[in-house]
């Protein structure tokens, strides 16, 4: 009957262990959460670009030196800054977040700057979506006039 007590305390000792050590931070909580959105972010635009690699070649044979014409050279810039924009962005944010990197919240002033770093990636991957979605609604709506 001792034994089973103390069979019985030895494996509730190791699961509290077991839990608390793999116990994550609120703070650690709320990082992985706002990465979360943000990479939700990139991988609702990443397949828009190759849609805009095509729309870029659509438009190519339409530039031409009327006011039309001109209009499909703005689109087609406006393409190419917002793929260009995806590019830099995910090198840029690759550099910061390598990929498997954890942050732990051990060292708050460590943690704090990598949390403003990504708070600022959230408004940056925001604006990437919003320019990729104009971009491309923009050069479809000119495509369809014609």
């Amino acid at each position: 009957m001792k034994k089973n007590k103390i069979c019985s305390l030895l494996l509730l000792l190791g699961v509290f262990t077991l839990f608390s050590c793999n116990q994550i931070s609120k703070e650690e909580q709320e990082f992985d959460t706002l990465m979360k959105k943000i990479i939700d972010v990139h991988d609702e635009v990443m397949p828009k670009m190759g849609e805009m690699s095509s729309l870029i070649k659509d438009l190519d044979s339409k530039i031409d030196t009327s006011t039309i014409g001109k209009s499909y050279a703005k689109a087609q810039n406006d393409l190419k800054k917002s793929y260009d924009y995806m590019m830099d962005w995910m090198s840029d944010f690759s550099t910061k977040f390598p990929h498997g990197e954890k942050v732990k919240s051990d060292d708050i002033n460590e943690f704090t700057k990598k949390m403003e770093i990504l708070k600022q990636e959230e408004i940056n991957v925001n604006r990437l979506r919003d320019q990729i979605n104009t971009s491309i609604d923009n050069a479809k709506k000119l495509t369809t006039k014609q």
